[in-house]
């Protein structure tokens, strides 16, 4: 049963508020006539209320990064599309996250929350923290286009790569310049706020005699989409780094991202923009790499259909 009805009248209005109207903190405040931080903390009191035991594993940084998520507060699709990834890789906050979920099933549109991941602990020595595509690159020149592409591929390639060596780009594509403060949120021409759109879910299959795993979401928002790729039982990075690829024909591929080391989680999860002719591909690749600059893709570990809806 939801714990809704337990909450102080206070904490239960600035949730009301923020989730049935789609109103920013800031918002919010301006319409209790108190300040923005109260909102804020009032907000986060009542979810801390409605899934105690869960929240209890978590440290306060995730609470307030998943609070913010589960409330539509976070200012940009990168800080949304880096929830998401946490949420896929670590089984205690995604466990929070689907708790919240059920308690606020009714009180408005509530964010996507990804599937629960597989509870296995990591290994001992190493961080359980998810990997981002975007942390990989330490140049741009590593994956620069063949200077023998056309110059549409060559601009939709370059854009790619660039956009895969910091994931503050996503920032600046996705929320167009910005917000007014920590606890904003991105907002429409009509005053509301925004999400980003889980459009659609592919599957990733390995060859046969591989045990790897994965999948693909597409996401979407003003216009714009990005992927987020999970991968799981792949081996361990050494020698080689993973790339992503949207792919037709060897002669038809175009590279997306390259990924940090995977260790002994063998795991890999993060997320990048698509660039504007991704819809001209009908697969999308998870391949190891041993050139910086691959001209086609190597070898596949993960294959998986791909479409951008319409």
């Amino acid at each position: 049963m939801s714990r809704l009805e337990e909450l102080p009248p206070d904490q239960r209005a600035a949730l009301s508020i923020l989730l049935r109207q789609r109103k920013t903190y800031a918002e919010v405040a301006t319409m209790l006539g108190i300040g923005e931080q109260a909102v804020h903390d009032r907000a986060h009191a009542a979810l801390a209320v409605l899934a105690p035991q869960e929240a209890r594993g978590l440290s306060p940084a995730m609470r307030e990064e998943i609070g913010d998520y589960m409330l539509s507060q976070q200012p940009g699709v990168a800080e949304r599309l880096r929830t998401r990834t946490l949420l896929s890789s670590d089984p205690q906050a995604s466990q929070w996250a689907h708790a919240l979920a059920a308690q606020l099933n009714g009180e408005g549109e509530l964010p996507d929350v990804p599937p629960a991941p597989a509870a296995a602990a990591a290994p001992a020595g190493e961080a359980a923290a998810p990997y981002s595509l975007a942390e990989a690159a330490s140049s741009p020149s590593l994956w620069e286009p063949p200077a023998t592409r056309s110059s549409r591929r060559g601009g939709a390639v370059l854009l790619a790569g660039i956009l895969a060596v910091v994931i503050v780009v996503l920032i600046a594509v996705f929320a167009g310049g910005g917000s007014s403060g920590k606890h904003s949120s991105k907002t429409s021409s009509t005053g509301t706020s925004t999400t980003p759109k889980a459009e659609a879910r592919f599957p990733l299959k390995a060859p046969p005699g591989s045990a790897s795993t994965g999948t693909v979401e597409i996401l979407s928002e003003g216009g714009k989409h990005a992927f987020y790729i999970q991968a799981e039982h792949i081996p361990a990075t050494k020698g080689f780094f993973y790339a992503v690829w949207l792919y037709n024909s060897p002669k038809s591929a175009l590279p997306l991202s390259k990924s940090p080391p995977v260790g002994k989680s063998h795991k890999l999860a993060g997320a990048a923009l698509l660039p504007e002719n991704a819809g001209d591909y009908r697969e999308i690749l998870l391949t190891k790499e041993t050139s910086t600059r691959p001209k086609h893709p190597g070898h596949v570990v993960l294959r998986g259909p791909f479409k951008i809806p319409n």
